[in-house]
């Protein structure tokens, strides 16, 4: 089954406000707001918003639920995701970096990793959420053309995302046996995993910190929820889950539907949250000419739509 992983979908964000969002997303990295919805899960209205290319592309698409109006902090730590990565042309992070400052972003270190130029900086809005741009020339997706951001320097989607945690080995089996990853090197505190051939997109990185507390997993500003990887269809999600279950990895859900998406989701040994993701697309309930316009709600809560934005009490301006 070594099709079975494709490689980044999406990655899911508890963040500050709706408005800290789409000013760091939409106005800072240049992305486009293409949903704004809610979160499925529990009663209170919380907003899920969607920033990425023109349509939600898979590999290229940031999701948020902004938890600051509810007071839930998260704990951020060891066995979460703590770098979300984004690929950006080769010779393209002099013109960030002064952009970044120009709109106060916090640039918390530039280095290399693995051969690749990195900087690294801080969500404005919610300081505990880390972001790396990463140059890589052999990125050749076309990206969204954004009025804040040119196009020779803009972000053409995931590079990488980064698992933080405190023991390898489990990982490891899990990465190769369970999620059909590749090791492909080690460089200081980090070690790479690749799938179909690795490059943007299809890579995941392990950074090792055995000393480093545990970070919470429920929901709560300021930490990475989940990760979602492709895969090609319902029947292989079905093998997904059956396999995981077959190696031990029983912390896995059923089929649930996101609406844009139908999801399985696993607890991985580090502790982060991973999900096998189908596409269903975001056209299902909104025209491609006004994607990401209208605040959109589940049928079944239509009837309370305004009542859900006066409790939401988060405004947008784009």
């Amino acid at each position: 089954m070594s099709d079975r992983i494709q490689g980044l979908h999406h990655i899911t964000l508890c963040t500050g406000t709706a408005q800290g969002d789409v000013n760091f997303f939409v106005k800072t990295l240049g992305l486009n707001l293409v949903k704004r919805t809610l979160l499925y899960d529990g009663k209170e209205p919380v907003y899920h918003l969607y920033f990425s290319d023109r349509l939600g592309s898979p590999g290229n698409l940031t999701t948020t639920f902004p938890w600051r109006r509810t007071g839930r902090k998260a704990k951020s730590g060891s066995g979460q995701i703590s770098l979300t990565s984004y690929s950006v042309p080769t010779g393209s992070l002099e013109w960030w970096n002064e952009n970044l400052g120009k709109k106060a972003v916090n640039v918390l270190e530039r280095y290399e990793r693995f051969g690749q130029k990195v900087l690294k900086m801080e969500h404005p809005d919610c300081p505990a959420l880390h972001f790396e741009l990463i140059e890589d020339a052999g990125d050749t997706r076309a990206p969204f053309d954004s009025p804040y951001v040119p196009k020779q320097y803009a972000i053409r989607g995931f590079h990488s995302w980064t698992v933080t945690l405190r023991d390898l080995e489990d990982m490891h089996f899990f990465m190769s046996e369970g999620w059909n990853h590749e090791k492909v090197g080690t460089d200081g505190e980090f070690t790479r995993y690749t799938v179909n051939g690795g490059g943007a997109a299809k890579t995941v990185d392990l950074l090792l910190k055995p000393d480093l507390a545990p970070g919470n997993w429920s929901y709560g500003e300021g930490m990475v929820h989940h990760g979602a990887f492709g895969i090609p269809d319902l029947d292989v999600q079905e093998q997904v889950k059956n396999e995981l279950e077959g190696l031990g990895f029983t912390d896995t859900s059923d089929r649930k539907h996101r609406g844009y998406f139908q999801s399985v989701y696993v607890r991985t040994p580090a502790g982060a949250l991973f999900e096998a993701a189908h596409t269903l697309g975001f056209t299902v309930d909104e025209p491609e000419e006004t994607l990401g316009q209208a605040f959109i709600i589940s049928p079944q809560f239509e009837s309370q739509k305004e009542e859900l934005l006066r409790r939401l009490n988060d405004p947008i301006v784009l």
